[in-house]
């Protein structure tokens, strides 16, 4: 029995050695630095972008979440091009900007920067933009893509409870939020959509049916597990990652983004009343 019992302990050191080095990567991702709510408004405070439409204040405000590709110009042009001509003024929030992040690549892969960790962000852009006087803080809506609609659901579940790597916020952080946007979220482990979306706000989600980035059968399972929320899902077949607007990836679809802009456009007059 001995003699068995040295090579096991030894099977099983290697395999837990394996198994540390395999997470080894993810570290950052894993184990990552605390920060509580006012910390994550002195870090963003300098990295929001905001954009009125024409005419007097205080307005209607979308906050967008940038993908795992970070905030380039492409993404803003087309944000600011379908929603400041409806009348919506729009608050850009740069999560790698505020983390000194200029790779985005360990981002897309996994090992930095979690949507879950980043659901901070959400509160602290929030906090921000209520000090703002051109916005209206009683009609705001969060618009994620990708990455960022991994973020802003993640936001939704935790709604002021402790997350990855902050503390609790205690209820509020969503105070004015009127509405919620995903196009294309990352609802895999570990996103926090199976857990709910404990803040009430109605939740417009976009998935591709071709998805090559996201899968978006891990949405469509999520979702089967949740009862009562109000959610509008919006499916298109034939769609890949990044259908609504021209990328790297060249999966642009003009028709559907014009179907997806239109949908969001009524979801956010619905939601947060008419812009003028």
């Amino acid at each position: 029995m001995r003699r068995l019992l040295k090579p096991a302990l030894i099977a099983l050191l290697l395999v837990a050695c394996t198994a540390l080095l395999g997470l080894y990567p993810y570290r950052a991702a894993l184990l990552p630095q605390s920060a509580d709510l006012n910390a994550a408004e002195q870090r963003l405070a300098r990295h929001l972008s905001f954009f009125a439409p024409d005419g007097s204040g205080p307005f209607p405000t979308v906050l967008v979440f940038h993908g795992c590709n970070g905030q380039n110009p492409g993404l803003v042009r087309n944000v600011k091009n379908w929603l400041l001509p409806a009348g919506y003024a729009v608050l850009f929030v740069d999560s790698h900007a505020a983390r000194g992040i200029s790779d985005w690549r360990p981002v897309c892969d996994g090992k930095r920067l979690w949507g879950n960790e980043r659901a901070i962000d959400v509160y602290a852009a929030l906090a921000l933009a209520r000090k703002n006087p051109a916005i209206d803080s009683r009609r705001l809506a969060l618009l994620g893509y990708s990455h960022g609609g991994w973020t802003i659901l993640d936001a939704l579940s935790y709604d002021g409870s402790a997350g990855h790597g902050f503390p609790a916020t205690g209820k509020g952080v969503l105070a004015g939020v009127r509405g919620v946007i995903a196009f294309y979220p990352y609802c895999g482990f570990p996103a926090h959509l199976r857990d709910g979306l404990v803040h009430d706000a109605p939740v417009l989600m976009f998935l591709g049916g071709k998805d090559h980035i996201t899968d978006h059968q891990q949405c469509l399972s999520a979702l089967d597990s949740l009862a009562g929320e109000r959610l509008e899902l919006v499916q298109y077949g034939n769609a890949d990652h990044v259908f609504d607007q021209r990328s790297d990836l060249n999966t642009y679809q003009p028709g559907l983004a014009q179907d997806a802009q239109r949908r969001a456009l009524a979801f956010l007059r619905e939601n947060l009343g008419p812009a003028q």
